[in-house]
C-alpha cells in the first residue's frame, strides 16, 4: 500500500475537517468528554452544527511557519491525519520544537503500518527536538508511539507519565536529528 503524507492546503482542508468528527469520537473514550446537547464534541452547546465545528480547525491553515495540517493518504484515499505544531506555537513549558498535537488513524487503516510511515514521515520533515503525548489511559496509542519512536530514534527517547500543559499524559520525547 502507498501511504503519503500530504501537507493539506485550505483548498482540501475539508478532507481534515471530515476526519475531525471521528478522531473526537474516538479520544473521548479515553478523555470522558460526552458531546454537547446537539451530538458534537469537544464544543460547548452554542455549536450546533458540524459546519460551525469545523470552524474551530481554521488556524491549521493560517500559520503556515509553525502549524502543519497533514493529511494521510493511502493508496490516494483518506486514512488519518497528522497535526503538527512548533515551538512557536507551544506552550512555553514545553521544550520542544515540534509536537504531534493531534494524530488520527481511521479504524480501517490501523494495523498495517500507515500511522507509523505518516509518523516517521511526519518526523523526518522536520528535524529538531520532538515532544509527543497521549492519555495515561490510551493503552493502545502508548504502544503505538513507543514502538514508533523507539524504531524511528533507535532506542534514544524519553518516555515519563506526567502533569502536563494539556493535562495528566504520558509524554515521550526524542531528538529528529540524532536519527534516521
Amino acid at each position: 500500500m502507498h501511504v503519503e503524507l500530504k501537507l493539506c492546503t485550505e483548498h482540501d482542508a475539508y478532507i481534515i475537517k471530515n476526519l475531525w468528527p471521528l478522531y473526537q469520537h474516538d479520544v473521548s473514550e479515553f478523555d470522558a468528554s460526552k458531546p454537547n446537547r446537539h451530538g458534537l464534541f469537544g464544543v460547548d452547546d452554542s455549536v450546533i452544527t458540524l459546519a460551525e465545528h469545523s470552524k474551530s480547525l481554521d488556524g491549521w491553515w493560517k500559520d503556515p511557519q509553525a502549524l502543519f495540517p497533514y493529511l494521510i493518504l493511502a493508496d490516494g484515499c483518506p486514512a488519518g491525519f497528522n497535526l503538527v505544531a512548533a515551538r512557536s506555537r507551544l506552550p512555553a513549558s514545553i521544550e520542544a520544537d515540534f509536537v504531534v498535537h493531534e494524530f488520527f488513524v481511521l479504524h480501517a487503516y490501523r494495523g498495517k503500518g500507515i500511522g507509523e510511515m505518516a509518523a516517521v514521515d511526519g518526523f523526518a520533515m522536520h528535524r529538531g527536538k520532538w515532544e509527543i503525548v497521549t492519555y495515561p489511559n490510551h493503552a493502545r496509542a502508548i504502544g503505538f508511539w513507543r514502538r514508533v519512536i523507539h524504531g524511528y530514534s533507535k532506542a534514544e527517547y524519553a518516555e515519563n507519565e506526567m502533569d502536563h500543559p494539556w493535562g495528566r499524559r504520558v509524554v515521550f520525547g526524542f531528538d529528529s536529528r540524532e536519527s534516521s
